[in-house]
């Protein structure tokens, strides 16, 4: 194979599917257009409406017996959620789905026993069922507070009790919810638009947002629309504490705030059902509605595409597919700590995993090789790179990546290849993969040698910052590995395996790697 053939391939591809790309890429940007519409567009109007009152100042809707229903049905449903997703997230050893769930539980145990205090029913006038309301989204918010918490030793701490947490945090919403059910005048209520009222939306609104935009941050890397079902029912539920400007109950404020308080628990239950229908794992499915681990978004959100190459490099040669995915790790666990937005965090993550795509255009008796290599395979072995970039450049999703891909051999000091760029014409990524890339070779059993160890692999990266790597990417790898250790099982280790699964099925046979037949294989599963 050679770039000519990978050219001539990728205009093949392109050809024949840029209507279908065109016509997904419309109907991609309506579907988010109409999204996006119904997130800021409707709260807009709730808060307006829960602002000023007018003219909605009288009573909508007063049934006590339909608020009795609605309220119980619903937040019984999201109670029913929630304990789904925390008892998941304890048997699958997810962290932080069973601290969500131990959140959404409290915001759905509260807000029921809200239902069950409505005077007129099973019990007269009391303050329970405006202090149960009050205090479910703070209190949820509270739940939820290892999510919240940045990086220190008490979060790391809680991180680590997130049995004792997450289980701890839903049975205090239940006791809480059970008291005022026993005595309904047991806490006073409190008074609409008052400091204490003012503090509680604000807690509630700002520990809401913060995890939304979080969820959208992992939206944006992994392209999983769970996350954005997510990020939209938190903002719902913060939304849901602007009851208290002061509605009077049954107002159509009062019932948007209800609603809104529905839509942030179930909407999440809905995310969950959209997403395990499609992927049809339950784990998968959960990951990325609460974990705020990019390496995982990344992982739950990589097209056909990138899983076909990394099923391919498998079937090609194992030793290269071990060494990209532990590469991808560390470069993406580098780039957060660089602080990386979510764009560039993505295109670096794909252009870690697939920098050595290109390899698979190299003839197998010069890529395992346990020798040295003469100089012409060596000069052979050296096309990777821009092979590589070639693969990427035509698919959209990839394309971002590929500049990443072609320079990862590039030196700080100019005498790298196939450019010869500088430091200063060197992206970030591309510098945190030749150092990810470099660290990983050193350190990593390869047919001809044993890894060196760690101290001689560090020290060879401190040698050579600021003429083959660039300075500040060594420092950002040493510092994290020093704080995190080495990519022991990768976050990216189950890539491909299910193309690996179909191709052995179907009887394909990957071990060729054919280039001209690889991206119409992967463009047929998208």
């Amino acid at each position: 194979a050679n770039l000519g053939e990978v050219t001539a391939a990728r205009g093949r591809v392109v050809k024949k599917s840029s209507d279908t790309a065109d016509l997904r890429g419309m109907q991609m940007t309506a579907r988010r257009a109409a999204f996006a519409w119904l997130w800021f567009v409707v709260p807009v109007v709730a808060i307006a409406v829960s602002l000023t009152g007018r003219p909605f100042a009288r009573a909508s809707w007063e049934s006590p017996v339909a608020a009795f229903v609605i309220i119980v049905t619903v937040t019984g449903l999201c109670l029913i959620g929630a304990i789904a997703v925390l008892i998941v997230g304890w048997r699958h050893q997810l962290a932080e789905i069973s601290i969500l769930g131990a959140a959404l539980a409290t915001a759905s145990v509260l807000p029921l026993a809200h239902g069950l205090t409505l005077p007129g029913l099973l019990y007269g006038p009391n303050s329970a069922v405006m202090v149960t309301a009050f205090v479910a989204v703070p209190l949820a918010v509270l739940a939820a507070a290892p999510l919240l918490a940045p990086a220190t030793r008490v979060s790391r701490m809680l991180a680590r009790s997130w049995r004792v947490w997450s289980v701890g945090a839903t049975i205090t919403g239940c006791a809480i919810a059970a008291a005022f059910l026993i005595d309904p005048n047991i806490v006073p209520a409190p008074t609409p638009r008052s400091p204490l009222a003012l503090t509680a939306i604000a807690v509630s609104l700002a520990g809401t947002l913060v995890l939304a935009s979080r969820q959208i941050r992992l939206y944006r890397i992994g392209r999983h629309p769970a996350s954005l079902v997510a990020a939209v029912g938190l903002t719902y539920l913060g939304l849901s504490s602007l009851v208290w400007l002061g509605t009077a109950p049954y107002t159509l404020a009062w019932w948007l705030a209800h609603a809104a308080d529905a839509i942030g628990v179930l909407g999440a239950v809905a995310g969950l059902l959209i997403a395990h229908r499609r992927d049809g794992r339950i784990v998968p499915t959960l990951a990325p509605v609460v974990n705020r681990d990019p390496l995982v978004a990344l992982e739950l959100g990589l097209t056909p595409v990138v899983r076909h190459f990394v099923a391919a490099l498998s079937q090609k040669d194992r030793v290269t597919r071990d060494h990209v995915v532990r590469v991808a790790e560390l470069a993406m666990r580098a780039g957060v700590r660089h602080g990386l937005g979510a764009n560039r965090l993505r295109a670096l993550g794909i252009g870690a995993l697939l920098h050595d795509v290109g390899k698979l255009t190299v003839p197998d008796e010069v890529l395992t090789k346990p020798g040295a290599l003469t100089d012409d395979e060596f000069e052979l072995m050296k096309q990777h790179t821009v092979w590589g970039e070639a693969l990427l450049a035509p698919w959209r999703m990839l394309a971002p990546a590929a500049p990443f891909v072609r320079w990862h051999h590039e030196r700080a000091d100019g005498r790298g290849y196939p450019d010869g760029i500088t430091a200063s014409q060197m992206p970030t990524e591309a510098a945190l993969i030749s150092v990810c890339d470099a660290w990983d070779a050193m350190t990593s059993d390869r047919p001809y040698r044993a890894g060196m160890d760690d101290a001689a692999a560090l020290a060879i990266l401190r040698d050579g910052a600021g003429t083959q790597w660039l300075p500040h990417a060594v420092t950002l790898v040493m510092t994290e590995l020093r704080e995190n250790g080495r990519v022991a099982v990768s976050a990216f280790d189950h890539v491909g395996d299910d193309e690996l699964a179909d191709a052995g099925r179907l009887g394909n046979n990957l071990v060729c790697v054919c280039i001209d037949a690889l991206p119409e294989a992967a463009l047929l599963r998208r």
